[in-house]
């Protein structure tokens, strides 16, 4: 059964879902403008493994973060709230944001990290983010005619990949509309990042998972580059893999974690 808590932080309250289970636990870290919600599906698919996912700052039912914070800020504020739950080590899953987030953990904080799981990391050069924010244009800030909840809907359905599951959809634009200025701190983060010297730092055991046609599948050939160990593997369900890919992820989660 998962369930939900709050863990009072330095920055304010921070809304985690969580599973009982066995052994070390594994923490979850959303993409964005998603929330904790986007991994339920597959947690439900790990019965036996202890799990926590955490609603990022300016996310989900999170407290905001104000300011500009980069992602050595996001990444003390995750290590923040597990401590206060007492969780000193964890198998750590991070998908796009996410992923970048999870990344500067492992640099930071390796005797806290077991394992390593990236989907669809941001392994862009400098100047391959420079031109993928000249393309990034979508906005859904508040419009007095309503528009932008047609732009965070296109957003959901089109962009992140929910398609014609109109619940899915629903969850996504009712989070992306949530998060409408948290999204570009967060965006402004990610862009400020080296995910690719990250990797190379990294010397956690790694799983690195994309879709082809997630937004970030033009990167994935550095994942080998950067890791040579690293395990990479292709999945489904475009920038939304843990809802619409979540049965095969767990298989290969768990295939990952039991040679750790």
């Amino acid at each position: 059964m998962i369930q939900k808590a709050y863990i009072e932080t330095s920055i304010g309250q921070c809304h985690y879902r969580y599973k009982a289970g066995e052994g070390i636990p594994i923490a979850l870290l959303h993409q964005t403008p998603s929330s904790s919600l986007m991994y339920e599906k597959l947690i439900s698919h790990l019965p036996q493994h202890a799990c926590i996912a955490i609603d990022t700052p300016g996310f989900g039912l999170s407290d905001d973060i104000s300011g500009n914070p980069n992602i050595e800020d996001y990444g003390n504020y995750i290590v923040e709230a597990l401590d206060s739950i007492d969780i000193k080590e964890f198998h750590l899953i991070g998908h796009h944001s996410g992923a970048s987030i999870a990344l500067h953990l492992e640099n930071k904080y390796k005797d806290m990290i077991v394992s390593l799981t990236l989907i669809g990391a941001f392994l862009a050069t400098k100047e391959e983010k420079e031109l993928m924010k000249k393309q990034t244009g979508l906005d859904w800030s508040p419009k007095e005619d309503g528009a932008h909840l047609m732009n965070a809907w296109k957003l959901a359905g089109d962009i992140l990949g929910a398609g014609e599951n109109i619940a899915l959809r629903q969850r996504e634009t009712l989070d992306a509309i949530r998060a409408e200025v948290s999204a570009k701190q967060m965006h402004e983060a990610v862009w400020g990042f080296n995910e690719i010297e990250a990797l190379r730092k990294a010397e956690s055991p790694c799983l690195i998972l994309c879709s082809e046609d997630d937004v970030m599948y033009p990167f994935l050939n550095k994942a080998k580059v950067c890791r040579p160990d690293a395990i990479v593997e292709i999945i489904q369900g475009k920038n939304l893999e843990p809802d619409l890919d979540a049965k095969n992820i767990s298989v290969l989660l768990r295939e990952f974690l039991e040679k750790i």
